[in-house]
């Protein structure tokens, strides 16, 4: 289903219409009522309700073009492709005079799964779907999703509510169409061909794979050609102003097989990152490699003295809100005043010779070797 911002409102109003639709047929009276909403909703009466509980990307279409447009769009840029997992939970009506609750909300649980069984498949023009309904890249798919007692427990711990008879189903193919429209180029003037004495430069490996601040890295390289750039795709948690391209690497030094070059700069974010190098020949992009490097948090210095009960700055580098301090291996309370500063009291009875060690992103650094005096 191809639509804007309406699309799971949609989804949402057709699962409505088919349970509500089983439960005409079943007959039943009085009908339950069929909500979309919250596990923790007050209920009064045996009801239905249907309850969005997660939204995943759908792996076929997260990376491909819409079918009626195939790489028209703005540089090829594929839609939102989403799956959307709901629970379908029964809430029983009061107890019956001979002492039956659950039989009601069984009858219609039955008569909602069955008509969504019989509806699993809904295209342009069904009835389950609003009086003008947005153009479908393909029919919408119901389909029943195991959950097993742990995972529908853990759902019902979340809402903080007894747990009730619920199904699981998976929709899909819901798909959320970008706004951003594509402005055509100016025509080709001049058609250009190089031959560059290469196939492209390919990333053979970096010594040391785990780099911080200043620590240089010899990066293997096969296929260079003068004037290749070397550089750190940005990461959530970098400081503003990164340049498109990425953070170019500063290079110390390099042969005709490898590239001496370190960071460019402390506050960039620990954790695994992805360095990219990049050609030109004539002014012509050559096929590039890309490889993996992980940037650990390290400490560079201490201020003075390092006393039990004393407060202390840590210049510091590649540090996040996430950060943690650990003194000999034990985590100590620490305050990250900025990605090069940390800041924590002493513990007491820690005299003697000590190491410290951040951790961010799951990524330990370079233990510190430090005096600890009384």
């Amino acid at each position: 289903m191809t639509v804007t911002a309406e699309a799971i409102r949609v989804v949402d109003d057709a699962l409505k219409r088919i349970a509500e639709r089983g439960l005409v047929d079943a007959g039943m009276m009085p009908r339950p009522e069929v909500t979309v909403g919250p596990l923790d909703r007050d209920a009064e009466g045996p009801r239905l309700n249907w309850f969005l509980y997660r939204i995943a990307p759908n792996a076929a279409y997260r990376n491909m073009e819409p079918p009626a447009t195939g790489s028209h769009t703005s540089r090829g840029a594929p839609p939102l492709a989403l799956e959307l997992h709901y629970l379908l939970t029964t809430y029983p009506a009061d107890l019956t005079a001979v002492g039956d609750q659950e039989q009601t909300a069984h009858i219609a649980l039955a008569a909602a799964m069955r008509a969504v069984h019989e509806n699993a498949i809904v295209g342009a023009g069904s009835p389950f779907l609003p009086p003008t309904p947005p153009p479908l890249a393909e029919p919408l798919r119901f389909a029943l999703e195991s959950l097993d007692l742990e995972t529908l427990s853990k759902i019902w711990t979340s809402a903080s509510e007894p747990i009730r008879l619920s199904v699981g189903y998976v929709v899909s193919l819901v798909t959320v169409e970008q706004q951003r429209t594509s402005e055509p180029g100016p025509p080709v003037r001049e058609r250009r061909l190089v031959t560059a004495p290469t196939r492209g430069a390919r990333l053979a490996g970096a010594t040391p794979s785990r780099i911080a601040a200043a620590t240089p890295t010899v990066v293997t390289v096969d296929g260079l050609l003068p004037g290749a750039a070397f550089t750190l795709a940005p990461e959530p948690g970098d400081p503003a102003g990164a340049p498109d391209a990425g953070w170019p690497m500063t290079v110390t030094a390099s042969t005709a097989t490898t590239v001496t070059m370190r960071l460019p700069r402390n506050d960039l974010r620990a954790g695994v990152r992805r360095l990219d190098v990049t050609m030109s020949a004539e002014g012509l992009p050559v096929r590039g490699d890309s490889l993996a490097l992980t940037v650990v948090p390290t400490i560079l210095s201490a201020s003075a003295p390092v006393a039990e009960g004393a407060t202390v700055t840590l210049t510091t580098a590649h540090c996040g809100t996430d950060t943690e301090l650990f003194v000999d291996g034990t985590r100590v309370a620490a305050t990250v005043l900025s990605p090069t500063q940390v800041r924590f009291v002493v513990p007491a009875g820690t005299a003697g010779e000590r190491t410290l060690t951040l951790r961010s992103q799951r990524v330990a650094g370079a233990a510190f070797p430090t005096t600890v005096t009384t």
